[in-house]
């Protein structure tokens, strides 16, 4: 039977910054005509009761379910405070991904002062901060998002910074990720993927030069970040997974069992994070997707299989891998989930 373990939630397109390799807050250059334009997206945005309702479904569906909140930036959404105390008051397991900009600081603030706790905080960390060549913007907003995490240690619960590594930043991923867990800070590790054809509607970065390869010095960071016990979540099994993947090669294997569900902003139900897909969001959305049983619609694997078939060209992103190695082994669970659990004591 089909359990969604990993949920992520576009929640709203909009976004303070226009980050260049962004194509979720954009009507980008061959924009599929079968894709909603982003006038579209923000008029169509989900109401609170849509998301609330939808939290609850997955609740019901599988308790464990573990939630993605981001965008666009989420916290432009303001009914955030009221999502995230939905989130507390019925123990459902969650994070919020934000670019923790100088804009966005109120509202974390705000965040923080209208609920009883945050479970999960997530914000982009550049491991370009260790290379001492590089100046520039770069380095310097990765380096105030570090300290801006920092700041809110011992506030919210379980602090993680997101990691994308590419070709030139990759020797620099083992000393920021020590760093980190020096900071009691996790970290979730991502490879940089590319926009593969016009449907990729997730990311603008189409440079294949920037892919990491398979490679023994590849391999050794990987596990000396593994054999000095570093705060990766589910380090293990994760981080070989994704090697193996490289440079993306990553088959979600969804019609054996869908493990994994992407919310567009507008309620439709995506073919994934990276690709909307065309049949899947035309048919299903947060609204048809449970059954009364609380299982999942029948007729959304045969829509997401078809997207899959003439959308999908593989990947690497981790989150997939992740739910993918949970729904093998559903004892894994407790390596992402527990962690914030036991950050609440």
């Amino acid at each position: 039977m089909d359990r969604v373990h990993i949920v992520s939630w576009l929640l709203t397109r909009k976004c303070n910054l226009r980050c260049s390799y962004c194509r979720i807050i954009r009507n980008y250059k061959d924009l599929p005509e079968e894709y909603p334009s982003i006038s579209q997206y923000h008029r169509n945005e989900m109401s609170t009761k849509m998301v609330l309702d939808g939290l609850y479904g997955f609740k019901m569906h599988n308790p464990d379910s573990f939630h993605i909140l981001y965008g666009g930036e989420p916290l432009l959404r303001k009914d955030l405070p009221e999502i995230v105390q939905f989130c507390n008051d019925n123990n459902i397991n969650y994070t919020i991904i934000t670019n923790n900009s100088d804009e966005v600081q109120p509202m974390i603030e705000n965040l923080l002062t209208s609920v009883n706790y945050v479970i999960g905080l997530t914000s982009s960390v550049d491991p370009i901060i260790f290379d001492k060549s590089a100046t520039g913007d770069r380095v310097e907003k990765s380096i105030s998002g570090l300290k801006k995490l920092t700041d809110f240690k011992g506030i919210v619960k379980d602090l993680v910074a997101e990691i994308t590594v590419d070709n030139d930043t990759l020797p620099f991923l083992y000393p920021l990720v020590e760093k980190l867990t020096e900071l009691d800070i996790n970290s979730d590790i991502t490879f940089i993927d590319i926009a593969k054809s016009k449907y990729y509607d997730f990311s603008n970065v189409t440079d294949e030069n920037l892919l990491v390869q398979k490679s023994e010095a590849v391999q050794n960071e990987l596990q000396k970040i593994i054999d000095a016990k570093l705060n990766v979540h589910m380090a293990n099994v994760l981080l070989p997974k994704m090697y193996l993947s490289l440079p993306s090669n990553m088959d979600c294997k969804i019609e054996k069992n869908i493990h994994n569900l992407t919310i567009d902003s507008d309620g439709t139900i995506r073919l994934c994070l990276r690709v909307r897909g065309v049949d899947t969001p035309n048919k299903i959305n947060i609204g048809n997707l449970f059954e009364k049983n609380w299982n999942l619609n029948p007729n959304l694997k045969p829509q997401l299989i078809k997207d899959k078939l003439h959308y999908c060209r593989l990947c690497n992103w981790s989150c997939q891998i992740m739910s993918q190695i949970i729904s093998e082994n559903s004892n894994m669970l407790g390596s992402l989930v527990h962690e914030n659990k036991r950050s609440k004591n």
